[in-house]
């Protein structure tokens, strides 16, 4: 049987009281409402009391801050009753039931002048029916309360279809549902009605959640009202889980937009758009099974052009980051809603799942190159991320990102785990030492840090062959010191005597080939007989 529940948090202090009634689910009716399931609603009542808030959440309000209000609220050791405080709509096709549950001995909700705080006596509410008026009473007298002091800490209002009457019983009102056909107790008791759920929010970006007798292994739902995860257009909606034994429990909820201090850093390809931690009041409880519904809008995912489908949520593992079971469970035009299932809680990443392209292994056709002469370089690279890569653009670029212009980019198509192998052809505009790395949107540091070396290059300050102006290069070009572009040494005194730089190899070897012949000749002479 579906349950729902919403949160109140009640402050009385001296002359005052403050209520906020929080609720979950969606529902159009009449007037504005503040829905709790997608049946039953509130609407304020015709009072200065109770409005809408900016979230759209009743609040109750008798407080000197209340610009609607005169007085500065209620009053000590004094009986204050507001029989209209808000209303109660129905617009399902079955009966549903509503009571509010609290602590207090100074505040009773009532309803047609009973009260409604307990299961056993709720507000039967008929499908269709118009608002139904929900009263308050505070009394003050019988807490004994003081100035200052403290009357409520946490509600909490439920609603769930009203189970048909059993038959056979003379008062009308159904047998005990402890009871067998021979009054004797069942062996299998009928549902009860589940743990008492009070959720209190500080903030739109956490929630402090109490569970008083959680019934083991069943399964225990928990509303956080759209608890932002680090922003407002990721929201976590819903928490179920199943606790192996019964007993109670308490954990807050805080969504969060950086990822937490002791958390590492996510996989390859794993790019969180949001975190949010669930934190037990006691450590290592029997959570057997966990699951989340988050609320993400379409803009948010355009913006970070990913398609619902490639969005993930991550856990916090002891051994790092753990991808949870997720499917897409509703798409709406405005918002989708995932549904991400664990075997417990902790710190989760809400990421956007996407390829990660790192290179493995290199090869250069050259390590040594003129400006403006091509240089292969051939690179095996592998998608270490989630997600396939399909048409991905990759270049080589040096590590400054400067002095060198790409022939092409290369579009790839890689799936997750696997290795392909590209060329691309970069030409150098200025003489240096380059380290290349692999560029492009699939490659930045989610896959790689600051990126590997490809390897490294040396451009040389003039083409291959040729001088500074053009003509034949000479061998005595690398020889002096270079100053001023003047060949020979540096103490020559700038004189015009010929210099080594003046000859080639082609002038060398005439040379020799001359003395050789000499040589030969005088040989000869001399062998010559007389």
């Amino acid at each position: 049987m579906r349950s729902d529940s919403a949160s109140l948090l009640i402050m009385i202090s001296a002359g005052t009281v403050l209520l906020f009634l929080t609720s979950t689910g969606a529902v159009v009716l009449n007037g504005p409402t503040d829905p709790i399931n997608d049946a039953v609603a509130l609407q304020p009542g015709d009072n200065p009391y109770t409005y809408l808030d900016e979230e759209g959440e009743l609040v109750v309000d008798v407080t000197e801050d209340n610009p609607r209000l005169d007085a500065e609220g209620v009053n000590v050791d004094a009986l204050t009753v507001e029989e209209d405080l808000f209303y109660v709509t129905h617009n399902g096709s079955e009966p549903a039931k509503v009571w509010i549950e609290h602590d207090s001995q100074a505040v009773t909700f009532v309803a047609g002048g009973q009260p409604i705080e307990s299961e056993a006596e709720p507000l039967t509410v008929a499908p269709n029916e118009g608002p139904v008026p929900v009263g308050v009473r505070i009394d003050t007298r019988v807490a004994g309360l003081l100035p200052g002091d403290r009357v409520i800490d946490e509600i909490t209002l439920h609603a769930r279809p009203a189970e048909p009457e059993a038959p056979g019983d003379g008062d009308g009102l159904g047998g005990d549902p402890g009871d067998g056909p021979d009054g004797d107790e069942d062996d299998d008791p009928s549902p009860t009605t589940g743990p008492i759920v009070s959720v209190d929010r500080p903030s739109p970006s956490v929630r402090e959640v109490t569970l008083r007798s959680v019934v083991g292994g069943d399964e225990t739902a928990v509303d956080l009202r759209g608890l932002r995860v680090g922003d407002p257009a990721i929201r976590l909606d819903r928490l179920t889980f199943v606790r192996e034994s019964p007993g109670d429990v308490e954990f807050a909820v805080r969504g969060l937009s950086d990822r937490p201090v002791e958390a590492p850093p996510p996989p390859p390809g794993v790019d969180p758009l949001g975190y949010y931690a669930v934190e037990f009041a006691e450590p290592g409880q029997p959570v057997a099974e966990a699951t989340a519904e988050i609320v993400v809008d379409r803009d948010r995912l355009a913006a970070a052009g990913v398609a619902p489908e490639r969005v993930a949520a991550y856990r916090e593992t002891e051994t790092g980051w753990e991808r949870a079971e997720m499917r897409v469970v509703d798409e709406g035009s405005e918002t989708v809603r995932l549904r991400a299932a664990t075997e417990e809680f902790s710190a989760f990443a809400v990421a956007a799942e996407r390829p990660a392209l790192a290179p493995t292994e290199t090869n250069l056709s050259d390590e040594e190159v003129a400006p403006g002469e091509p240089l292969t370089v051939a690179v095996d690279i592998e998608n270490r991320g989630p997600a396939p890569a399909r048409d991905e653009t990759i270049r080589v670029e040096t590590a400054d990102a400067e002095a060198v212009a790409s022939d092409e980019a290369v579009a790839v198509d890689i799936g997750p785990g696997a290795t392909a192998t590209e060329s691309v052809t970069v030409r150098f505009s200025e003489p240096g030492e380059y380290d290349l790395v692999l560029a492009g949107e699939a490659v930045r540091t989610r896959a790689t840090g600051d990126g590997p070396i490809l390897g490294s290059v040396t451009v040389t300050d003039q083409a291959e062959g040729s001088g500074d102006d053009g003509t034949e290069f000479d061998a005595g070009d690398r020889v002096g010191n270079g100053d001023d572009g003047a060949p020979g040494s540096a103490d020559d005194g700038g004189g015009s005597s010929p210099e080594l730089s003046e000859f080639d190899l082609s002038d060398l070897a005439g040379l020799a080939a001359l003395v050789g012949i000499v040589l030969a000749t005088l040989f000869l002479v001399r062998r010559a007989p007389r």
